[in-house]
């Protein structure tokens, strides 16, 4: 079983991994694909192999852009963001559904949060940016970073899982709420690119999926 869980979020200056890719990115999704494709011979081997992986609300709002996909022209920090949490979106599905044709016997599920009382905004933009304030207005609306936990959880050990479904919470825009089918974003939902994010994450990863 393989939870993909690290993330980062809106860091106010654009910064780069060790391997000099825009941080967002590196962290919430490349990171995250090579590992996996690095993983596959043990996934497969496995009598329950999956694949969760962490997206966010943010996706719904997403688009992804492979003119500047490093956001080397024009940084903006939630968009970055939301397209790490996107393109994490659109592989999940695209993992379970070559996981079907290959015969690869993986379940590939996406979660959410919602959004949850943690430290991911004060280690990101900053409790003073204006989204921070924007968060601490509302923060009493939102719930605890335990039931923030409940779908990723429920992914990774339900027997019941989908694989390639999308869980979170169902209340209050999936802001919070009981635990269910979360909405799947239009972008997500898209085909027509899944493909070229595929090849593209595999040559900037060196990592191919066998």
């Amino acid at each position: 079983m393989l939870i993909n869980n690290a993330a980062i979020m809106s860091p106010p200056v654009r910064g780069v991994s060790a391997d000099g890719y825009e941080m967002q990115l590196a962290t919430n999704y490349l990171g995250h694909f090579a590992l996996t494709g690095l993983l596959m011979l043990l996934l497969r081997q496995s009598d329950d192999g999956r694949v969760v992986s962490l997206s966010s609300i943010a996706a719904g709002r997403a688009s992804l852009n492979f003119d500047d996909l490093q956001a080397e022209r024009s940084y903006d920090p939630f968009a970055s963001y939301s397209q790490s949490k996107l393109a994490v979106l659109k592989w999940s599905i695209t993992l379970q559904q070559r996981s079907d044709a290959a015969g690869w016997g993986i379940r590939s599920i996406a979660a959410h949060p919602g959004v949850a009382v943690t430290e991911l905004i004060a280690r990101g933009p900053g409790l003073d940016s204006e989204f921070g304030k924007q968060w601490a207005v509302e923060r009493d609306r939102y719930h605890c970073a335990a039931q923030g936990a409940l779908p990723t959880l429920y992914a990774a050990t339900a027997l019941e899982a989908v694989g390639g479904a999308y869980y979170g919470p169902t209340g209050d825009n999936e802001k919070r709420g009981p635990l269910g089918f979360a909405k799947m974003p239009a972008a997500a939902a898209d085909r027509s690119n899944s493909d070229v994010l595929w090849q593209l994450s595999e040559r900037l990863t060196g990592v191919t999926y066998r």
